[in-house]
């Protein structure tokens, strides 16, 4: 004989009429401002916890930066006699190790990239009008071609003669807005 599964009993109210939605609106928002609170109180013991944990590591962080630095200055005025002609760039201690390790070299932009832009076009101008090539600086310069979505939904049924492109809806989500406390008080 099979037996027979039960639906899930539900795990919720579920209101009847207008007054009761309305009523659970209420504890809705009752619920979602103690969730904040309790958020809230967290992020304040956090910070604190944070806040104590630095200062007590405070001392320790001086004087590891301190050992560090003395560190490095015995290491860097004694560099041959550590590494000697071995081409290595590590000396090994009994208790670890020092190393010297080149950084890649990175470019950092200071100001807008349109004004950065401006200039470079500028100076392979500059260039172009003393008789050079100008594409040293043609080169720091890339076209980037990239798909405009936006344009793809203001012509979505063009868009959708393409091979991989799918336009789908928004969709639509329920949402809850409780009014604030000060609110349903006034209310009652």
């Amino acid at each position: 004989m099979a037996k027979r599964s039960k639906a899930a009993a539900a795990d919720m109210r579920i209101p009847q009429n207008r007054d009761e939605v309305a009523e659970m609106i209420a504890k809705y928002g009752e619920k979602l401002r103690e969730i904040e609170l309790i958020e809230t109180g967290m992020n304040e013991s956090l910070a604190k916890v944070k806040t104590d944990a630095e200062q007590e590591a405070a001392p320790h962080v001086d004087a590891a930066e301190k050992i560090f630095r003395g560190l490095q200055i015995y290491c860097e005025a004694n560099r041959q006699a550590l590494l000697g002609d071995t081409g290595l760039k590590t000396a090994k201690f009994p208790t670890g190790n020092v190393s010297w390790r080149w950084k890649p070299a990175k470019v950092t932009l200071k100001g807008e990239h349109d004004a950065i832009i401006a200039r470079i076009l500028e100076k392979q101008a500059d260039a172009l009008a003393r008789g050079e090539t100008g594409e040293n600086y043609a080169n720091f310069l890339r076209l980037k071609r990239e798909i405009d979505k936006d344009s793809m939904l203001k012509n979505p049924d063009l868009a959708r003669t393409i091979d991989g492109v799918r336009i789908g809806s928004g969709g639509e989500t329920f949402e809850i807005e409780p009014f604030g406390a000060q609110l349903s008080e006034a209310a009652e």
